[in-house]
C-alpha cells in the first residue's frame, strides 16, 4: 500500500527523535567515565600518599603488625628487633621443655640448649624488615592492612638449627622407656612336645628425622608446649611366614631322639630337650635350621665329664740341690663342642638322628720349649750370690740355698712370657725384718750435765736408723731378680738435734746471774722436796734459741717421782658457796716453788727474756733475799699448768748449776756474757692491806695429837711493780721477738695471817 504524505512526515519525526535519543546517551556515558576515571585517579593519589606518609614513618623500622615466633617487633628498628628477640631467645633456651611421645605416656625435660639449637635472631629480624617492602606497590599495602587487620598479623618463624650428634644423644639416653626393640618369631615346645610357631612381634623406635622437624618447628616459633616426638615401627627381622618354610624339617627334628658317639659309647638327647633347642640362624640370606647351644649345655657337660682327658702344663722344678730343671708338659683330649654341634646340625638336615662327636687333642698352653729361655734366667737369678751391705755393720750374703725359698714361679698362658718369675713378699718382709733388728737404732740427743762452770758429757749422742720395709723390699726384689749380686737397703737416717760434737761450742765461762733463798727453816718434808728439786735442776742445759721449762727440768711433782707431801698456798672455795680465801694447805712437793723461785732470781738479773711466770696468791718471805727484792717470786704447779719458762737469746749455750747446803738454796747462771746492761726500778709497793691480827687454828690429823705447828706467818697484801729494762753495748733496748725488752712485772698478792695446825685423833672430826 502507498504511504501518503501525512505518514512519510510521522516516520521522518520518530526517526529524528531516535537519533537524537542515541547522540544524549553518547555524551552521559562519555562524562561517566570521565568522573570513574577521576576518581580513581584520584584514589591512587591518595594511596600513593598515604604510602609515602607511612613508608616514610617507618624508614628502617619493622612496621606495625609483625611479629616474630611470638615476639612483637612492629616499630623496632633491625638492631632493637634483634636485640629483643635475643633477650627472649636467651631465656627459652635455657628453660626446659618437655618432649613427649605421640601416647603422652613418656615425658622429658630438656633444654633446648642441651640439643645444639641454634636461632638465627639477624635473620629473622631481616625478614621482618621486609614484609610490606616487595616490589608490587599494591602487595605492600595488601601486606601494611593484613599486619593492622585483627585476624591478618603476620608471626614469622625464626630460622633455626640443632646438633644432630646431641639430638642423637638424647634419644639415644629417652628410648630405654619409650622404644623396644622388635622380637624374632621363634619355634616353641607345646606342652603335648609339638612344635609351635610364635609370631614375631614389631619393635618401636624414635624417627630421628621426623622428631628433627618436630624439634626445629619447636624451636623456630620458640613454643613452650609439649613437643611430640616421631616414632616408627620397627618390623622384626624374622617374621613367623619365614618360619613356617622351614616348620615341617623343625617337626622332623623333634620327632625323635637324637643319638650321638664316640667309639663304642653312646649317649642319647631325648626329643623333648631337642625340641626346645630347635632354632636357626641366616646364612646368605637364607634361614637354616639349627640347634641352640644352650638348652644343650647340660648334655655336652655330661658327655665332656666322660670323655674329656685334662693335659698338663710344662714346669719348672728346683731338686733339692735348688738347681732347676723343665718337667714336660702332657697333652689333653676333650669335646669340641663347636665341631660336635656342626655334625649334629648337619645330620639333622640330612634327615639323620645319629652323629658322631668330635673330640680333639688339647695341646697345653705352657709347653718345654716356653720355658728354655725362662730357666736360663732362673738359673742365673738363683746361681747370682746377693751380698746385703750396710755401711758399719756384716755383709749378709744370700746363696742359692736362701733364693730359691723366695721364688714364686706363676703361669701366664697368654702374658708375653708363660711363666713370670716372682719372689714371695712374706719371705721378702721376713728378710727386711732380720735386717732391720740387726740395723735399727733410736736416735739419741748427746746429754750433758754441767758442773764446777764447765760442761760435761752425760750421754753420747747418736744417729737414729731405720730400716724403711716397702723400699728396702724393692731393692732386695730388684736385686734378686735382676742378678746384680749387691743390695742396700733403704735406711732413714735421724740426726740428733744435740751432737756430742756440739760441746765444742757451749762455752759458759761468765755467770750471768746468781739467785740465793733461805730454806733453813722448812720441815722434813719440805726440805727434801726443795733438795730434790735442786738435784734435778743442776747440770741442765739449754741450747741457743731453746726455751726452758722448769717443771720439765724437775720433772712431775707426785709421790711417784719422789715428792712428798708438804704444803703449798692455794685458793680454797668458801663455806656453803661463800667467797673463798688463799690459804696454806696440805701439797704434794710443798717447796719447790722456792727452788723456782731461786732461779727466777737469776734469770731475773741476767735480763733473759721470761715467757712464763706466776705470782704467789701471798707474799713469801725467802723470796726477799738478798738476790731478790718485794715482789720477785715464781710458783710453779704441774697440775695446774703453772710453769716457769724463759728463753736463751744470748746466742750461746747457757748451764745451770744450783746447789742446796740444808740452810741456803743458790742457783747459778752461766753462759757467755752478751755485753747487756741490765737496769732494774722498784719495787713500788701499792695497795697495802694489813693481815688479820687474829690467828687461825686448824685441827689436822697429820701432826701428833697435841702438837701444834705453824705454817702461815701473818703479812701484808700489796701490789708490787718492778720494771726491767735490757740495753745491749750500744745502749740500745735488747730485741725479742720483735719487742724491746722493757717489761714491768706486776704481782699482786692477798694478805696472810697466823695459821697453825693442831693435832687431833684420827676420831675427831676436822670441822
Amino acid at each position: 500500500m502507498e504511504q501518503t504524505a501525512p505518514d512519510r512526515l510521522h516516520e521522518q519525526l520518530i526517526a529524528s527523535r531516535v537519533a537524537a535519543s542515541k547522540r544524549l546517551s553518547a555524551d552521559q556515558q562519555r562524562r561517566i567515565t570521565l568522573l570513574a576515571l577521576a576518581g580513581v585517579g584520584a584514589l591512587l593519589l591518595l594511596l600513593l600518599i598515604l604510602s609515602a606518609q607511612y613508608t616514610g614513618r617507618y624508614a628502617g623500622r619493622v612496621y606495625r603488625g609483625v611479629a616474630v615466633a611470638g615476639v612483637e617487633v612492629g616499630g623496632l628498628s633491625r638492631d632493637d628487633a634483634i636485640a629483643r628477640l635475643d633477650e627472649r631467645v636467651a631465656t627459652w633456651a635455657t628453660a626446659p621443655v618437655s618432649a613427649r611421645t605421640k601416647d603422652g605416656e613418656h615425658t622429658w625435660a630438656i633444654a633446648p640448649q642441651d640439643l645444639g639449637v641454634g636461632l638465627d635472631t639477624a635473620a629473622a629480624a631481616d625478614t621482618a624488615l621486609a614484609v610490606g617492602r616487595g616490589g608490587n606497590p599494591l602487595g605492600n599495602f595488601s601486606a601494611w592492612f593484613g599486619a593492622l587487620t585483627p585476624f591478618g598479623g603476620r608471626d614469622l618463624p625464626i630460622p633455626a638449627t640443632l646438633d644432630d650428634g646431641q639430638l642423637d644423644a638424647a634419644l639415644r639416653a629417652w628410648a630405654p622407656e619409650a622404644t623396644f626393640t622388635p622380637t624374632d618369631a621363634a619355634f616353641k615346645v607345646a606342652a603335648d612336645g609339638k612344635l609351635l610357631i610364635v609370631a614375631d612381634v614389631n619393635g618401636l623406635g624414635f624417627d630421628f628425622d621426623g622428631s628433627r622437624a618436630a624439634l626445629l618447628d619447636h624451636a623456630a616459633r620458640l613454643q613452650t608446649a609439649p613437643v611430640t616426638l616421631a616414632q616408627v615401627p620397627v618390623p622384626a627381622p624374622i617374621g613367623a611366614a619365614m618360619l613356617r618354610e622351614v616348620e615341617p624339617q623343625a617337626r622332623a627334628i623333634a620327632a625323635e631322639p637324637l643319638i650321638v658317639r664316640h667309639n663304642d659309647r653312646t649317649w642319647t638327647l631325648h626329643q623333648t630337650v631337642l625340641a626346645s633347642a630347635v632354632a636357626y640362624r641366616l646364612t646368605d640370606g637364607q634361614l637354616v635350621l639349627a640347634l641352640d647351644p644352650t638348652p644343650l649345655r647340660p648334655f655336652f657337660d655330661e658327655i665332656g665329664r666322660a670323655v674329656n682327658q685334662p693335659g698338663a702344663n710344662a714346669q719348672l722344678a728346683a731338686d733339692a740341690t735348688g738347681k732347676y730343671a723343665i718337667i714336660p708338659g702332657k697333652e689333653g683330649s676333650g669335646l669340641d663342642e663347636a665341631a660336635s654341634l656342626a655334625a649334629i646340625d648337619a645330620a639333622l638336615a640330612g634327615g639323620a638322628h645319629e652323629a658322631a662327636l668330635t673330640i680333639s687333642p688339647q695341646v697345653p698352653a705352657i709347653v718345654a720349649a716356653d720355658l728354655v729361655p725362662i730357666l736360663a734366667r732362673l738359673e742365673k737369678i738363683v746361681g747370682t750370690p746377693v751380698a746385703i751391705r750396710v755401711e758399719g755393720f756384716r755383709t749378709r750374703t744370700l746363696v742359692r740355698a736362701d733364693i730359691v725359698p723366695l721364688i714364686r714361679l706363676t703361669e701366664t698362658p697368654k702374658g708375653p712370657e708363660k711363666v713370670t718369675i716372682g719372689l714371695d713378699a712374706a719371705g721378702l718382709r721376713a728378710l727386711v725384718q732380720l735386717i732391720a733388728a740387726e740395723v735399727n737404732q733410736p736416735v739419741k740427743d748427746a746429754k750433758f750435765a754441767f758442773a764446777n762452770g764447765t760442761i760435761e758429757d752425760v750421754e753420747k749422742s747418736q744417729d737414729g736408723r731405720e730400716v724403711q720395709f716397702d723400699g728396702t723390699v724393692g731393692a732386695l726384689r730388684g736385686a734378686i731378680l735382676g742378678a746384680t749380686g749387691n743390695a742396700s737397703p733403704v735406711i732413714a737416717i735421724t740426726k740428733p738435734k744435740v751432737r756430742s760434737a756440739d760441746k765444742a761450742a757451749m762455752r759458759t765461762p761468765d755467770v750471768l746471774g746468781i739467785g740465793r733463798t733461805d730454806y733453813s727453816s722448812s720441815i722434813d718434808s719440805r726440805r727434801h722436796n726443795v733438795e730434790l728439786a735442786v738435784e734435778r735442776l743442776n747440770g741442765t742445759i739449754i741450747p741457743p734459741g731453746e726455751m726452758f721449762s722448769f717443771n720439765a727440768a724437775v720433772g712431775e711433782q707426785t709421790v711417784e717421782n719422789g715428792y712428798e707431801e708438804a704444803y703449798g698456798i692455794a685458793l680454797v672455795p668458801g663455806v656453803g658457796g661463800g667467797p673463798g680465801q688463799a690459804k696454806t694447805v696440805s701439797s704434794i712437793a710443798g717447796g719447790i716453788c722456792q727452788v723456782s723461785t731461786t732461779l727466777f732470781h737469776g734469770v731475773f738479773a741476767a735480763g733473759l727474756p721470761i715467757e712464763q711466770r706466776n705470782w704467789h696468791l701471798f707474799w713469801v718471805g725467802y723470796a726477799d733475799s738478798p738476790t731478790g727484792m718485794m715482789g720477785l717470786d715464781a710458783t710453779v704447779d704441774d697440775q695446774a699448768r703453772l710453769d716457769f719458762q724463759w728463753w736463751n737469746n744470748t746466742g750461746g749455750w747457757i748451764g745451770i748449776e744450783a746447789a742446796a747446803n740444808g740452810a741456803t738454796v743458790t742457783v747459778k747462771i752461766y753462759g757467755k756474757d752478751p755485753g747487756w746492761d741490765v737496769q732494774i726500778d722498784g719495787p713500788a709497793i701499792t695497795n697495802v692491806i694489813e693481815p688479820d691480827p687474829k690467828p687461825v687454828d686448824e685441827k689436822t690429823h697429820d701432826l701428833p695429837v697435841g702438837q701444834k705447828r705453824m705454817i702461815e706467818h701473818a703479812a701484808d697484801g700489796f701490789t708490787a711493780a718492778i720494771r726491767r729494762q735490757v740495753f745491749d753495748a750500744n745502749g740500745k733496748l735488747v730485741v725479742f721477738e720483735g719487742r724491746g725488752m722493757d717489761t714491768t712485772f706486776k704481782s699482786e698478792y692477798l694478805p696472810s695471817r697466823d695459821r697453825y695446825q693442831i693435832g687431833v685423833p684420827e676420831s675427831e672430826s676436822l670441822d
